[in-house]
Formats: structure tokens, sequence, C-alpha cells
């Protein structure tokens, strides 16, 4: 079996399965070696479990693991990431009648010029003696924040423009500030603890010059907007399950100050996007074993396949990979995902990722209007991107064997 599986066999024959039974018992192989093979060092999860226990103990019950170590599916390349949600916003002004803040800031989506899967986030003040909130004519939004180390205090305050008559909190300004502050108050210590870089939406660490620590500071939605309702409703076939759903919605989502980067100058500054890193993990607990191996499989040919061949090009992420296991699980029986259909799926899947590509579109799972491909459209089409995806979906699964993680797949099988 394991000639059938070197690297100079399948190259030039395709004769490397000769029965359907064969392939899947190599698919079960696979499985095996995946659980087996594929983890995260026990000395690494120590020092991130560690590190996490101090930092809630640091910051408080609004600090949460999101990302591949909340979903257990981490690799050795993997980062942690972890969201703060200190703050909240409302999807209604008539929702923030209950609350006693003088300034409420509410999400709001209705306009051409807001691309989809983003927001504007409008400041309304509170009127005396009344349970009103009116849109706000100040020129900044008061907050408390909380030093992590030194549980110091501070009264700041975020910058609001004004948009189409209203006054809208600027992502920007906020970005701004985060960039310039650390971890304490004392800059000496700053010095010697690690930096924040900007990585996307967070800001990135490194700790114990091991493992990455990613960042993002977002506001957690009181009520789901309308836009993600929608999501709640579509029609699926076996997954995810009624109860799985509801107990996605009752996590809820976030706001994250990072612009689509696809709008006028205009109104870029006030543009934030949503975030369902919540919703995202209930979803990933909710898959089986030979779907979150599949998604490990995909997250190999990204990291040791495809971005070789692209270095510094950010064209597909491990995200995308997380919407491609979405939709494929949504539009497929549950009982296709078999350890013996390992290799089947994992080569549907990549199909579908040849689509995307080729398309130059890929639907977020919960908002399917928001191109997760919008801003690397030109990156896709003049590296030849496509081309080497059409090598991939040729290859088949035979191409975890290029992949430095599988190659002592051979002597396994």
């Amino acid at each position: 079996m394991g000639l059938l599986l070197s690297k100079e066999s399948f190259v030039t024959k395709d004769t490397y399965v000769k029965t359907k039974e064969q392939e899947e018992k190599i698919s079960i192989k696979v499985s095996e070696f995946i659980a087996k093979k594929i983890a995260t060092p026990p000395l690494k999860l120590k020092l991130i479990n560690s590190y996490h226990g101090m930092y809630e103990k640091l910051c408080g019950p609004w600090g949460r693991v999101t990302g591949s170590y909340a979903d257990s599916l981490s690799m050795s390349t993997s980062d942690v990431d972890i969201i703060m949600d200190n703050m909240s916003v409302n999807s209604s002004p008539e929702i923030t009648i209950s609350n006693s803040c003088p300034m409420e800031l509410v999400i709001f989506t209705e306009d051409n010029d807001i691309p989809p899967g983003c927001c504007w986030l409008r400041a309304y003040q509170k009127v005396a003696f009344m349970r009103k909130y009116v849109p706000s004519c100040s020129s900044s939004f008061p907050y408390v924040s909380m030093n992590p180390l030194s549980k110091q205090v501070t009264e700041a305050k975020w910058k609001l423009v004004d948009v189409k008559g209203h006054k809208c909190l600027s992502s920007r300004n906020i970005n701004e500030q985060r960039s310039k502050s650390g971890l304490t108050s004392f800059p000496l210590i700053n010095r010697f603890l690690p930096q924040w870089i900007p990585h996307g939406p967070a800001f990135k660490q490194t700790y114990f010059w091991v493992f990455d620590v990613d960042i993002v500071e977002a506001f957690k939605c009181r009520t789901l907007p309308p836009v993600l309702l929608k999501w709640a409703k579509r029609t699926r076939k076996t997954w995810p399950s009624q109860s799985t759903i509801e107990e996605a919605l009752e996590q809820g989502c976030h706001v994250i100050s990072l612009p689509s980067k696809i709008s006028s100058d205009e109104f870029t500054e006030v543009e934030f996007r949503f975030g369902y890193g919540a919703m995202e993990k209930i979803l990933t607990k909710n898959l089986n074993d030979c779907q979150k191996q599949c998604y490990i499989l995909l997250k190999i040919i990204l990291k040791e396949y495809i971005e070789p061949r692209f270095p510094g090009e950010d064209i597909v992420s491990s995200y995308v990979m997380k919407m491609l296991i979405f939709w494929m699980s949504e539009e497929t029986d549950s009982d296709f995902w078999r350890p013996e259909c390992l290799l089947e799926c994992l080569e549907m899947c990549l199909g579908r990722l040849f689509d995307w590509v080729d398309s130059g579109y890929c639907p977020n799972f919960f908002i399917p209007e928001y191109n997760l491909f919008r801003t690397k459209l030109t990156s896709i089409h003049s590296n030849k991107f496509t081309c080497l995806m059409r090598e991939i979906v040729d290859l088949k699964w035979k191409v975890l064997i290029h992949c430095k993680s599988m190659q002592s797949l051979n002597l396994y099988v």
C-alpha cells in the first residue's frame, strides 16, 4: 500500500486506487493519522493554557478565547485568538430606553454606502427626564477603560464623525488610540512586554517566542441585527440542527473596528465589521469528527502547499476554509461525513473552493452577500492562483503527500 502512495506513482498515473473499498481503507488510515500525528505539541498547549488562565485573572470574564484553540482544532502553526467585549451596542434605539447610560451606540446597516457584513455605529443620547434616546449632537463618545495589570480606571473619549446627518463612531480613531496603548500604565514596564502589532482586526503579541496571541477588542451586540436573522431561517438539510442554531443565536455577534477596504474614503473612517466568533465556536463544536478532520486537511493544504507558492500574499485564509466546511456541511447529509469518506469529502470541498476562486466570489456563511474575496480579486487573478487551484483539484487528495505535515503518511498507511 505504501508504494501506491509514493509521489512517483501518482504523478504519472491515476491508478493509485483500484477500488472504492481501497480508497475507503486509505480514508480511514488518513483519519487515524490526523488523530494521532497532527496535533499541537503538549508543551505549547500547556503554555497557552497558562497564558489564558493568567489573562482571565488580569482582564476579567470578558476576555474569551476564540478561533482554532477554542474550537479544539489547533495545529502547531495556529495562534491564540482572544476577543475582549467589555462594551456593547444595540440593534435599534428603542432597545436603549431601559438603560441608564447617558449615551448609547446603535448599529446601522440600512444604507447603500454600507457594504454587506458591515455597519456604522450611530450615537444616541438620553433626553433628560424622558425615557427616550435621540441622535447625539456631541463630537465625542465617553467611555471608561480599565488597565488589565494596574486595575487603573481611565475615562476617555472616542471621536464621533458626522455622516449623513448622524454622529457615527470613528473606527479609525479607536484603532489609533489602541495602537498607542500598552498592557500597563507604566511605559518603562511596557518596553519589556510583547509589543502590539496590527494584524487584521486584531493586535498581535508573541509570547515565550513560541506562540502568537491575537487580541481583538470588540463591541458585543445585545441583540442580533436583522441582517443576521435571515441565517437562522435559511433552508438547510441536517446541519446545523435547530437546537444548535438557537444556541448560536444566544451567543450573538460582535462589531469590530475594521473597515471593508472597498468603500469610498468618505465612509471608510466610520465602518465596522460584524464578527461571528462566538457563533462559529458553537457551530464548530457541533461538527462531527470527519468534518473537523476535513477542515484540518484543508488548513494543511493552505499552509503547506498554497502559501509557500505565494509568499507574502494574502489570498486565501484559514477563515475561508472554515466557511467552506460550514457551507458543505449545511448542503450535504450528515451521513456523508464518515471516516471512510474523508478523502471524498476533501475532494468535494476542494472542488467547491476552485469554483469560488474561479468566480471570484466566496460567500460568508452568515451573510452570503458578503464576498470574502472582495479585496483579493486582483491577487487571485494576477498571480494565476486559479491555475494552482486547478492543479490541486486534479491532484485530488494526493496533494496531501506534498505537504510537510503529511510526509510520513506514506509510511503510516
